[in-house]
């Protein structure tokens, strides 16, 4: 990581946060945490905050708006900072606030994010920072990200997830004026693919992922998917579709996204979940699908997928009881299955750009800033955000999206359009 230089105001956001935790004489190192190529609505610093002749230290991630103009347009980096902050400063702090008033204890309560330091979202100026804990001194770390979960990983996650789906659930049923104000929280991702960039990227990976499909028939479901994308989306994302069983989801629930703590022999322990732009009101099973075949792969889930389901809806159920409400009256497992098949769809709408990013080596990335300047110039844009696999990248690739056809056609996650 290279030495960077924040802005004023975030400089200044540093320094209140070093005094309000003890910091005096202190010095400040900054560095680089993302490279070309790597997330599209935020950029990284990694910040060290050190008083001078004391061993204190405090570890920060500083998420900034990118700098370059276009990509923050095209990839609603306003609107999606403004949803994070939102996540930290106004439901996080609800929901914990209640599941505290529930005297749940700590093992039973959802704390699966990094602590927050300080938002500021300030439309007018275009400052756009989110200051958070850096959790790589406690030892947490991503999942390598060419790599399928294993099912301890699969487990950890199913297992969050549904303790924080259920806190939406209990807060409804107890609290609906306090929740209402969540419902506000509609899809981003239709506004992310909106964009002329982000059409590019989709229909580039799409042709990319056709090409890769073994099954003419699963060649064809992807085209129908490629002509109305944007309709598709929206039928799985919109207001209607979450009906009476919509909670606050994380939105962009996968690898990239989770930090995990693991023991010496490798095994998941713990679990951290990040990244918070897309936060949505929706149906609790667009979470649980896009981990599940994003993350995973299809030897997993043909051992344990009807597991998994078991053990998200047994972590979510035995949350709301807990809570005081019953998930007998508020969400079956029927439910779940209803849900889930409704939404399924969503898989191979997002499944083709997400499994080729995770293959992707930093040098099969398209420059984001080029992209976006490409599009808003109204120049000719063909390229993609992956350019060609390597060999042993693409075999992976090509693995992993027919797994992932396989199985949502047989579970029927593609029935409406078959």
């Amino acid at each position: 990581m290279s030495e960077t230089i924040l802005p004023k105001y975030i400089q200044d956001h540093l320094d209140r946060i070093s005094r309000e935790n003890g910091f005096i004489d202190y010095s400040m190192e900054v560095k680089q945490g993302t490279q070309v190529g790597e997330g599209f609505m935020s950029e990284l610093s990694c910040i060290t905050i050190t008083e001078r002749n004391d061993e204190k230290q405090l570890h920060l991630i500083c998420k900034v708006a990118p700098f370059a103009k276009n990509r923050r347009k095209e990839f609603i980096s306003d609107m999606a900072f403004a949803r994070e902050a939102d996540f930290y400063t106004k439901v996080m702090p609800c929901f914990d606030k209640f599941q505290k008033e529930k005297s749940l204890s700590k093992d039973d309560q959802f704390l699966s994010y990094p602590k927050c330091y300080g938002a500021t979202i300030d439309h007018e100026n275009e400052h756009y920072a989110i200051i958070l804990e850096d959790l790589r001194p406690q030892q947490f770390k991503m999942w390598p990200k060419v790599k399928t979960s294993p099912i301890e990983n699969a487990r950890l996650s199913m297992r969050e997830i549904g303790k924080f789906h259920a806190l939406s659930f209990a807060m409804k049923d107890q609290r609906p004026q306090e929740f209402a104000e969540f419902k506000k929280f509609t899809d981003l991702f239709k506004h992310f693919f909106e964009s002329k960039t982000s059409q590019v990227m989709l229909e580039t990976s799409y042709d990319q992922a056709i090409a890769a499909l073994k099954r003419e028939d699963h060649k064809n479901i992807l085209r129908k998917l490629k002509d109305n994308f944007l309709e598709y989306f929206d039928e799985c994302l919109n207001e209607k579709s979450a009906n009476y069983f919509g909670v606050i989801c994380h939105g962009d629930f996968w690898n990239n996204n989770i930090l995990f703590k693991f023991d010496e022999n490798d095994i998941a322990q713990d679990i951290r979940c990040l990244d918070w732009q897309i936060l949505r009101y929706g149906s609790p099973a667009i979470d649980i699908v896009y981990n599940l075949f994003t993350s995973t792969d299809k030897t997993l889930r043909d051992k344990d997928y009807d597991n998994l389901l078991q053990l998200y809806y047994k972590s979510l159920s035995k949350t709301i009881r807990l809570l005081g409400s019953n998930p007998d009256e508020l969400f079956t497992f029927d439910n779940l299955q209803f849900e889930l098949k409704r939404c399924g769809l969503y898989v191979p709408l997002l499944a083709p750009i997400l499994i080729q990013i995770s293959q992707a080596s930093l040098s099969d990335l398209t420059n984001l800033d080029d992209m976006c300047d490409k599009a808003v110039n109204g120049e000719k844009n063909s390229d993609g955000l992956v350019g060609d696999l390597s060999g042993k990248a693409q075999l992976e690739f090509e693995r992993r999206l027919n797994g992932v056809f396989e199985d949502v056609v047989e579970l029927g996650y593609c029935e409406k359009i078959l």
